[in-house]
Parts: C-alpha cells; sequence; structure tokens
C-alpha cells in the first residue's frame, strides 16, 4: 500500500487521501476490463524478484472460513452481544453532527449543502489547496503526464489567488449525480504524476460523485469547469461532460443530504417514466443511499426530469431503521467483499475510506471521506512507532471489546474483524497492493531492492503480517492509530454557580418537645461562628467552623417555650462542608 501524500495529512477533504493504487488510466468514466486474474500458489512471486506480480487468491493465510460472514459472527458473538445497539439515536446523531464541526475535521468536515456558503472561508480553503499544489508544481514534485514540469503559464493558471468577492452571493444550487462524475483537486480535466510518472496515481483525482448523491454546483470556472462540492469532498467538475439531474428543490435536497435514506442492495434500474416503462431508465448503483418518501413504501429517485418517487421491489433495497449493531457491520462489511478497488473510486470501485464510508453510511454512521479524518471519528489511541507487537495486539483486542474498531496507518484504514480460531488478528479492507521479500533480502535494505509489489485491487480479508520484511513492513508494524466507533463524550457543559448544598436538619433552635415546628419562609445564609472546644474543624488551622444552608426566617420567640433540651439547645454540632461543595461542578468528559 503506498503511503498517502502529506496532502491528505494537511488539507484532509481538500485533496483526495485515498489509499493504494488506481488503474493505470483514467481516460474513461466506463468500467475497466477485467484485469488478470488471481495467481493461485505460494506468495514468493516467480522469477529472480520482479519489481511487481499479482496477488494470489485467497490471500497468504487466508482460509476460506476467513471470507464468511457466519464464521466472524460466530467469532464475534464470543467476544460482545452480536444483536446490542453500539448507538442509540440521540447517540447517532451526535457522532454524525460531530462530523461536520470544522474545529475538529477543518475542511474534510461534512458540509450542509442547504446552508449559507461563507465566500471568505471558501476562498481561504481553496487558497490554501492551491497554495500548496503551486509548490508541487513549482519544486516539479507534482508534473505533466509526458514527464515534463508545468511552465510557469501552466501554474498560474492552475493556482490563482483567490479573493473572497469572487463567491459572494453565490446561489444554492444543488443536483443530483446520475452517474459518476470524476472531482478534480485542481481546475483542469488532466492528470498531473509524481516524476516516476506512475500511472496508478493520478494526483489530480480527488474523488468521484456517485449516482443518486447530491452535488451543489458552486461556482462556474473557465475552460467549461465548475467548482462544486458533495457533502464529503470539494473540486472542480467538467460540467459540459457530467451527468446531472436539473437543479433540485430545498426540501429535496433535505431527503438526498439527510435522509431517512434506505440502501441499494445490489445495482438495479428504474423507469422514468412508469406508466409506459420505456425511455430513459434512472440507474442505481449498490449501495447507494435512496432517500425515501412519505410513509416509507416510497424512495426518491432523480432522473434527467428531476425527482420522481418510485416503489421499489424490497429486495432491492434495505429495510429501514436497522440498528446499529455488531451484527449489521459486520453483513454491511461483507456485502463488499470481493468488489473491486479503485483509486479515487475510479469505474465505480472502492478505495479503503470509500469503502468504510459508503459500508457505514448505509447504518446511518456517517464517516468523513479519506483516511486521516476517519481515523479521528471515534476515540482514538495512537501507538507510539516503537510499541511492541504483543503490546499492539492487546490494545487492539481490549479496543474491539469495547467497539467497533477501525486500524489506521498513514495512507490506509481497515475494519478489525478479531481473531480467528487459531488467534491470528484479521481485518476487512479494500487495498491495491502489498510488497513480499524476495530471498536474499536483507533487514534495512533500501526500499525496491529485493521485494515485489503484489496487486490486490479489491475488498478483502487478511491478516496484519502483509508486509513483513519489506521496506514498508507489516500491517501490524504500522498501525499508528486505534480508532473504537463509540458514541462521542458529552461536551463538558459551563459551570454556572448555585446554591450551596443543604446539611443534613437538626432540630430548630426555636423548637421545644412541647411545640412543634412551625413552617416559616426559608432563605439561604452562611454563617461563621466559634468552633466548639474539644472538636475539630476541617482545617487545624482554623478557630471557627463555617456552615452554609438553607436556614429559616427569623420570628418571635414562643410565648411558652420550655427549657431548651440537649437536642434543641445543648453543645452546637459542627458543621463540615462537603468536599463536592468547595470546588464548582463539571459535567461530562472531553
Amino acid at each position: 500500500m503506498k503511503s498517502a501524500s502529506l496532502c491528505g495529512a494537511l488539507l484532509g477533504g481538500l485533496l483526495g487521501l485515498a489509499c493504494g493504487t488506481p488503474p493505470p488510466e483514467l481516460a474513461s468514466q466506463a468500467p475497466p476490463p477485467p484485469g488478470p486474474a488471481r495467481s493461485q500458489g505460494p506468495a514468493e512471486p516467480v522469477g529472480d524478484c520482479p519489481a511487481t506480480g499479482v496477488a494470489v487468491d485467497p490471500l497468504p493465510r487466508t482460509l476460506p472460513e476467513h471470507e464468511q460472514l457466519d464464521y466472524w459472527l460466530a467469532r464475534t458473538a464470543a467476544v460482545a452481544d452480536l444483536d446490542r445497539p453500539l448507538f442509540s439515536a440521540q447517540e447517532l446523531a451526535s457522532h454524525n453532527a460531530r462530523i461536520a464541526r470544522r474545529d475538529i475535521f477543518g475542511a474534510s468536515a461534512r458540509a450542509d449543502l442547504l446552508a449559507p456558503v461563507d465566500p471568505a472561508r471558501l476562498a481561504d480553503d481553496l487558497n490554501t489547496r492551491l497554495g500548496y499544489l503551486r509548490g508541487k508544481f513549482e519544486s516539479a514534485a507534482y508534473v505533466n503526464p509526458d514527464g515534463a514540469a508545468m511552465t510557469p503559464q501552466q501554474i498560474a493558471a492552475l493556482t490563482p489567488v483567490l479573493d473572497a468577492g469572487a463567491f459572494a452571493e453565490l446561489p444554492v444550487e444543488v443536483r443530483v449525480a446520475l452517474d459518476l462524475i470524476p472531482i478534480r483537486c485542481a481546475p483542469q480535466r488532466e492528470p498531473y504524476y509524481t516524476p516516476t510518472r506512475d500511472l496508478a496515481f493520478d494526483r489530480n483525482l480527488c474523488s468521484m460523485a456517485r449516482a443518486q448523491e447530491p452535488v451543489q454546483i458552486l461556482r462556474p470556472w473557465d475552460g467549461g469547469l465548475a467548482l462544486a462540492r458533495t457533502p464529503y469532498v470539494m473540486g472542480w467538475i467538467d460540467l459540459g461532460s457530467a451527468a446531472l439531474s436539473p437543479p433540485i428543490a430545498a426540501e429535496h435536497v433535505r431527503r438526498f443530504t439527510g435522509g431517512p435514506f434506505v440502501r441499494a442492495a445490489r445495482d438495479f434500474d428504474v423507469p422514468e417514466d412508469m406508466s409506459s416503462g420505456k425511455g430513459p431508465q434512472i440507474h442505481v448503483p449498490f449501495a447507494s443511499l435512496l432517500p425515501t418518501a412519505a410513509g416509507r413504501s416510497e424512495v426518491l429517485l432523480a432522473g434527467p426530469a428531476g425527482v420522481v418517487a418510485r416503489r421499489v421491489d424490497p429486495a432491492l433495497v434495505s429495510t429501514p431503521g436497522r440498528p446499529l449493531t455488531r451484527r449489521a457491520v459486520l453483513t454491511e462489511a461483507f456485502s463488499f467483499l470481493h468488489r473491486p478497488y479503485g483509486w479515487g473510486d475510479y469505474a465505480g470501485g472502492r478505495d479503503c475510506s470509500r469503502f468504510l464510508m459508503d459500508m457505514f453510511g448505509g447504518l446511518g454512521l456517517v464517516l468523513p471521506r479519506h483516511t486521516s479524518d476517519q481515523a479521528l471519528a471515534g476515540a482514538v489511541e495512537d501507538l507510539a512507532p516503537d510499541l511492541p507487537e504483543a503490546e499492539r495486539l492487546q490494545r487492539i483486542d481490549a479496543a474491539h471489546r469495547r467497539g467497533v474498531v477501525l486500524l489506521h496507518f498513514p495512507g490506509h484504514i481497515m475494519l478489525y474483524l478479531g481473531r480467528d480460531d487459531a488467534g491470528t488478528a484479521m481485518a476487512i479492507h479494500s487495498f491495491a497492493e502489498y510488497l513480499v521479500p524476495c530471498s536474499g533480502r536483507t533487514d534495512g535494505a533500501p526500499a525496491g531492492e529485493r521485494e515485489t509489489l503484489l496487486k490486490v485491487d479489491g475488498v478483502h480479508v487478511s491478516d496484519l503480517e502483509l508486509g513483513r520484511g519489506t521496506s514498508r513492513g507489516a500491517f501490524i508494524q504500522r498501525i499508528s492509530k486505534i480508532t473504537v466507533l463509540v458514541p462521542p463524550a458529552p461536551e463538558p457543559r459551563p459551570w454556572i454557580p448555585g446554591p450551596p448544598k443543604i446539611p443534613p436538619s437538626t432540630p430548630s433552635s426555636t423548637t421545644s418537645p412541647t411545640s412543634p415546628p412551625t413552617t416559616l419562609p426559608r432563605r439561604w445564609s452562611c454563617s461563621t461562628r466559634p468552633a466548639p472546644t474539644g472538636t475539630t474543624t476541617p482545617s487545624s488551622t482554623t478557630s471557627a467552623a463555617t456552615s452554609c444552608g438553607r436556614s429559616r426566617a427569623p420570628r418571635p420567640p414562643s410565648r411558652t417555650s420550655a427549657a431548651p433540651s440537649s437536642a434543641s439547645r445543648g453543645s452546637p454540632t459542627p458543621t463540615t462542608p462537603s468536599p463536592r461543595s468547595t470546588r464548582p461542578r463539571t459535567s461530562g468528559r472531553r
């Protein structure tokens, strides 16, 4: 797995931080022809250590049962309750709201496509991105497809300094994607690469908008492009070739962005004109989130003529309102098994972060688009690079008992499955490749020396040993963050001073054995009185005891008051303030 460029770590949602290797060309949106078949046999590549190869099928140490949902349901049931909801409805809403917080996720925060656009913030986000790219172009860290450095004229055209005035009074125009739409990181259609010109990495592909996803058109751009965004990514699209619906009404925007949704269980098509059953077909790809119409008996679909409500076969979509349980997470994850990998969603494939975003999205849990941000979407534990592997596994297993676990290292993220019957730690993830050492490779040898890059290109179950003995190391050695998807901790509330704590009641000084106490108005009072002889105050250096409590208003003495009793008039009992009453109250935790 090629590690992510610094751009993803710096800019999150602005630049595409996908994991692994895309197909070599981006000339067409059509699905690519079938790739080479995964080979059967040993993991060691044939020949004298070729630079690249194709991974074996199944992967090394992955057994047939490892790719069976029922196997992992049984294994997980030994660790936790499969059917206990991991989030309540309120907790799920709090989690999803957190993903929209810019103070946590910056420009990667989930965007509200109905909210007014802040021109200054938008200009600042874009200038940050384009400034980063300008440095890459000027240093020839990114080059043209032919390997030539970009000219000053090219750089100036691609990285203008933008003013907030360019985005003043932007109309809120939202459409719906009808097919895959490439979203470019810079304002041009053409790719650019690192100097090695590895065509597997088009650095100008941030992501793809998928069919039935909302797309907001922010501003027309030069060359027939437009600045656009989805709820999870922003970039430039080719407005002339993008398959988009007409603008949709605000109520439909709310449905297409906020649900409630059902998930498409497989690809299907629906006639736009149900009366004739002929004419344009509305394409619904696997895992699309379809907003439900009134009464949940229909779904809303966007087509060339706009939004329509249609009844669909219940077998084609998920059950509405499924609780987020471990069983549901595993069921969703294994529905993606063996589906193709695609860097930046090329040709409908999914990279590691898109796999997780779509998989959890089908259960109502929102994740950011990119790996480094997904790693911050729950309770996070950072692992030091020198942490021993045994300790790493121990911490991963402890996290697994708490909730659903994501394992992250720079440029990649996985869903942890747990231990198999033999005690091997396993994960399911979408990935492109991994390294294997060739015979004769020595520890510490430079990258590329006697090691082979094997292509995987799909969603697979693997152990955490892949890559051991290579320049990259094993997955378990590279994991830098453990993320447990648990409800967010409540935010600390500001402390508001309130009345002091009421001490235990004692007989009133105006009460005698023969006259019952009289109900009187109460008021708050604090008094300091000398400490009685032979008593201990909270501080050994304090000679007076302080009591704060609710006291009754004074009243005239009773005409027939009896002599004071030991209970009412005897030696005063010192009142020690409660430790909780001497410091502010706080609630929640960070």
